[in-house]
């Protein structure tokens, strides 16, 4: 049986770090962890760009884990599939389930990057991460929620705080519509009003502007949807191929899609 345990999500954080590699959650273990009620089908984090290489033979090395043994039929890096996928991943022994790391210029490039000092757990977190284990901002697991926050304070697990995690929903949603994984951004951004913000989880005014507006306008059906989201890729200077996504205002940023690809 897969492990997807907080132990096991802990441990596989702590080795990226003691790499030197800083780590942040991501996918579907981050959603629980906001109170998302979402089924867990890989452990995922965010790593910088140019440590890619460094966290993938963390992972080769890690026990219980197995490098892929074909990528081109594995689930997990098929192009056919309908959510973004993740720049490397193994797996864990006799399961399918797939541990990842994703990039930060395909995730939270609208943040400054992510550097070595998240590796030594800071006494105090930039103002969008916090750490899983933090009661003071998580709530414990809830029926009909997801798992909540960590138990254990030593658990070196950092994850982004619910308006920024909204805020990547968005940016992503705009900047894949129209592409087969489309339907991703808006899903996420649906379970985080109806998960976070209904439970009164999230607040919505620490979005930044245009996006504190573009949420406020979805969720209370001002526009059609097909209006709302030409208008949300024109305010965030998105062409039709999804490049030239601009970084929020107030915040440095670390290399986005376009930018890479210019590369």
């Amino acid at each position: 049986m897969p492990d997807f345990s907080e132990v096991f999500v802990a441990s596989t954080a702590r080795a990226l770090n003691s790499a030197g590699v800083p780590c942040v959650l991501w996918g579907h273990c981050l959603l629980n962890v906001h109170g998302v009620p979402s089924i867990i089908g890989s452990i995922d984090f965010v790593i910088p760009d140019h440590l890619l290489a460094a966290g993938a033979a963390v992972l080769a090395r890690q026990p219980h884990l197995a490098l892929c043994p074909d990528d081109q039929l594995c689930l997990t890096s098929s192009t056919e599939r309908y959510t973004p996928g993740p720049a490397f991943h193994a797996h864990m022994e006799d399961s399918e389930m797939p541990v990842t790391l994703y990039l930060q210029s395909e995730t939270l490039w609208f943040l400054p990057p992510l550097d070595r000092t998240l590796c030594q757990k800071p006494a105090r977190l930039p103002r969008y991460f916090i750490m899983a284990s933090d009661r003071t901002v998580l709530q414990p697991w809830r029926p009909g929620r997801g798992s909540g926050v960590f138990k254990y304070a030593s658990d070196p697990v950092i994850v982004p705080t619910a308006p920024v995690l909204l805020e990547a929903f968005l940016r992503l949603y705009a900047r894949d519509e129209g592409k087969r994984v489309g339907g991703f951004g808006m899903a996420m951004i649906a379970y985080m009003e109806e998960y976070v913000d209904d439970d009164g989880n999230l607040d919505a005014s620490q979005l930044p502007e245009p996006l504190r507006t573009f949420y406020r306008d979805l969720r209370e059906g001002r526009k059609p949807v097909r209006q709302w989201t030409t208008e949300l890729k024109a305010a965030l200077g998105v062409g039709e191929s999804g490049d030239a996504i601009a970084p929020s205002k107030g915040r440095g940023s670390a290399t986005k899609p376009a930018e890479k690809a210019a590369a």
